[in-house]
């Protein structure tokens, strides 16, 4: 079973998004992330244990945590500024609908706790206290919890 290590757990800037309550959906009023993994390399990418550093291939996987349905303070990046917030599990009301697809599967990431630092312009570096469920989908990496660093572009979708 892989343990999916800090190397293949490596983050690029993503987006975060506020989605107007004026949009027709679920998810009108609430916020969504796209948290991109930087790209790696296997032999096989439904195959974890041919998973490794690098994109020297034959295969590259592209991936990214994404999160929907958050319920935050707020329409734009100054409410979020210096602030913390916590989030219950999933299926616990207020949760974050988050995964990643990786080894075949979309497996279900709960983030429990978000960080904001300042915001500049449009963007905003968040930590997110993040626990990794492979197991639910039978992928063959071994579950964890990671604390991870992430700026994220803002845009807001009215």
């Amino acid at each position: 079973m892989l343990e999916l290590s800090d190397d293949l757990l490596r983050l690029e800037p993503g987006q975060i998004v506020y989605l107007s309550p004026l949009r027709s959906g679920p998810a009108a009023g609430t916020w969504a992330i796209t948290v991109p993994l930087a790209p790696f390399s296997a032999a096989d990418r439904f195959d974890p244990a041919t998973f490794c550093p690098g994109i020297d291939g034959p295969e590259i996987i592209k991936t990214a945590i994404r999160g929907e349905f958050i319920d935050l303070p707020g329409s734009n990046l100054s409410a979020l500024t210096d602030r913390t917030f916590d989030f219950p599990i999933n299926p616990h009301a207020g949760y974050i609908d988050a995964s990643i697809y990786l080894g075949g599967g979309h497996n279900p990431v709960d983030i429990t706790r978000m960080e904001f630092g300042a915001a500049h312009s449009q963007y905003i570096n968040v930590v997110l206290h993040a626990a990794f469920d492979f197991t639910q989908e039978g992928v063959e990496i071994a579950n964890r919890s990671a604390v991870l660093h992430v700026n994220l572009q803002f845009e807001q979708l009215d």
